[in-house]
């Protein structure tokens, strides 16, 4: 069973990550996470702090010479803004945790909620699942994002992005947006049906869901599907998402997330002071312009981890040599029913050299939020 866990705080001496039940034999190098970090930090429309921020890290168990040992990996994060003693506010901050983890652990002071609650955390799950992200490329599943709106606009490319991007700064506003998740070439028969919390869509969404600012999920045709006729969806079998019942087919699998417009504003946004009971101004000039970007590579991460877990529950073994032949032999297996099936295979609005020849990409990556060469 793979499981993980973090700790720290956004302002803390270190965020730490703990993955456990991670095979040995799985070489994953300091330098393929800190572009996996690299990338979170410098996603577009993020904030002054990233600037300052490194993300310089640390493994301290479960690894030794690059490569995995078995026993529980432990990553730290050092944080470079650090405060010893938390400013007191009892300003809660409209559209983040802050009113509700006051209420839940009876403070005045904002603070020691924003510390936890911060979208800090990520960072340490990105390093985590830059693990399961290595182990499910050498088994042949390659996992990438794409940004399918920023607010209104829906034709996203880098230039345009930057653009709008820079209107909001001057503008002190920010933006929500959409991206879109694909893993390609999944085994066939991951998650189960027996139990509804073992099938692979609930997992998947309860992991997209967690990232910070995330409100909604869906996958494949997702709210357009209840639009779509019985004879339509059995001549658009891709419109599943990859998953059925949630199991995996065989297909593509297609995720999609809205994620709302920052909620922290440098013009402030109205609120009211739990100590006074009177009318105050939340004031952020901290915030990010947007966080779909960034979003999208978290989700990545997340969406990795719950499908390395996936992966190690069906094929078990405590090796990757183990681990990879019995892949192997699955997907012989599996593989020629499903080439002899029917109903093509359709690897939609993905990009790689793996890709089978002659499959077009429907629709291309932008460069904003395209992945770094693979090492």
């Amino acid at each position: 069973m793979l499981r993980y866990l973090t700790a720290g705080e956004s302002h803390g001496k270190y965020l730490a990550g703990i993955l456990e039940g991670f095979p040995a034999g799985v070489r994953v190098t300091k330098r393929y996470i800190a572009a996996q970090l690299n990338r979170r930090r410098q996603a577009p429309g993020r904030s002054a702090r990233q600037a300052v921020e490194t993300d310089s890290f640390e493994i301290i168990s479960g690894i030794t010479g690059e490569v995995t040992t078995g026993a529980p990996i432990t990553v730290l994060i050092k944080n470079i803004r650090v405060t010893d003693k938390l400013p007191f506010s009892s300003v809660p901050r409209p559209g983040h945790a802050d009113l509700a983890g006051m209420l839940k652990y009876n403070t005045l002071n904002a603070a020691l909620i924003r510390e936890r609650a911060s979208a800090r955390e990520t960072a340490a799950r990105v390093a985590l699942g830059s693990f399961a992200m290595r182990l499910n490329e050498l088994l042949g599943v390659y996992i990438n994002s794409r940004i399918v709106a920023l607010g209104r606009i829906n034709a996203i490319t880098a230039e345009s992005a930057a653009a709008e991007l820079k209107r909001l700064r001057a503008a002190g506003d920010t933006l929500g947006g959409v991206f879109e998740i694909t893993a390609e070439n999944l085994p066939a028969g991951l998650g189960n049906f027996n139990q509804w919390d073992a099938k692979l869509s609930a997992r998947l969404a309860a992991a997209l869901m967690s990232i910070n600012g995330v409100k909604g999920f869906e996958l494949g045709g997702g709210f357009a599907f209840a639009a779509v006729s019985g004879r339509e969806a059995a001549k658009n079998p891709e419109l599943a998402g990859g998953l059925d019942g949630g199991v995996t087919n065989g297909r593509a699998l297609v995720m999609r997330c809205a994620v709302k417009p920052v909620p922290g504003l440098a013009a402030g946004a109205l609120s009211m002071d739990l100590k006074t009971f009177k009318k105050s101004r939340a004031v952020s000039k901290t915030s990010d312009t947007t966080a779909v970007f960034a979003a999208a590579v978290i989700a990545e991460h997340a969406a990795s981890l719950t499908l390395a877990g996936a992966l190690l529950e069906k094929f078990g073994g405590d090796t990757f040599e183990e681990i990879n032949r019995r892949v192997d032999l699955w997907r012989a297996k599996t593989g020629e029913i499903l080439a002899y099936s029917s109903v093509p295979r359709p690897f939609a609005n993905c990009s790689g050299k793996h890709r089978a020849k002659g499959r077009g990409c429907a629709v291309p990556e932008p460069a904003a939020v395209r992945r770094p060469a693979r090492r």
